[in-house]
């Protein structure tokens, strides 16, 4: 991946609200700054319907912000249009979600070949590639299980490596443990803090899992619409 002064995530006064249903404006980011250094994972914590999901979907580019601006290296992620979002999601950004959306008529390795079947690499390569993610995160045994057949931790590990088998440099995890046990939730939280740190993704984790943000390398909580520096 390219490295540069400017290879991080810079956001700048994210505002984004929403009109309510009777006629009101509900304001969820009130204008959020903060950086996020190559290599570094930060948590983002705060009560439930604090707007960290709304946070993440501006960040990836799925939800448009009222204002203010977010770029991550040159590519400013606030002024681009649908299709030029598209292309950079396929290739900068990976997705983790607390449900692991795993298709389950796909196996495991065909799961996570997808992205990059999707941005039409060769199939060959896609397979191949899948796989040595797959054993990175502790799954080379398991390429031609269905995910169904697949336990809670292991589905989570699979889409884990889903999101970053395209070598991402940022990576967006909503709640990303939320389903697991404790243990489970331990090893998928020390698995993304790994290959953040030999990926020199971005990685932002919005998470209630107090174990999880101690992980991190930052805590950063909303609150109000505000996000601050947290020791929580």
């Amino acid at each position: 991946m390219r490295e540069t002064s400017d290879s991080g995530l810079v956001v700048k006064d994210l505002r984004k609200s929403f009109r309510e249903p009777a006629g009101g404006v509900l304001e969820v980011l009130r204008g959020v700054s903060f950086r996020l250094g190559a290599g570094e994972m930060a948590a983002v914590v705060g009560a439930s319907g604090a707007g960290k999901t709304t946070l993440l979907h501006v960040l990836g580019g799925l939800e448009a912000a009222d204002s203010g601006s977010a770029r991550l290296g040159d590519f400013e992620v606030t002024r681009a249009g649908a299709a030029s979002l598209a292309r950079w999601r396929g290739r900068e950004v990976g997705f983790v979600f607390q449900s692991h959306r795993l298709l389950a008529d796909l196996s495991a390795e065909e799961n996570v070949a997808l992205p990059l079947l999707v941005a039409r690499t060769r199939r060959g390569e896609a397979l191949a590639r899948a796989r040595a993610t797959l054993e990175r995160v502790g799954l080379g045994g398991r390429l031609r299980h269905a995910s169904g057949e697949l336990s809670g931790g292991e589905q989570q590990r699979a889409a884990v490596a889903r999101a970053l088998v395209t070598r991402p440099r940022l990576v967006l995890a909503d709640e990303p443990t939320g389903n697991l046990d404790a243990r489970n939730a331990g090893e998928v939280g020390a698995l993304l803090l790994s290959l953040c740190r030999e990926s020199r993704a971005c990685v932002l984790v919005a998470t209630h899992n107090g174990s999880l943000a101690r992980l991190c390398d930052r805590r950063l909580a909303l609150r109000e619409g505000l996000l601050e520096e947290s020791g929580v």
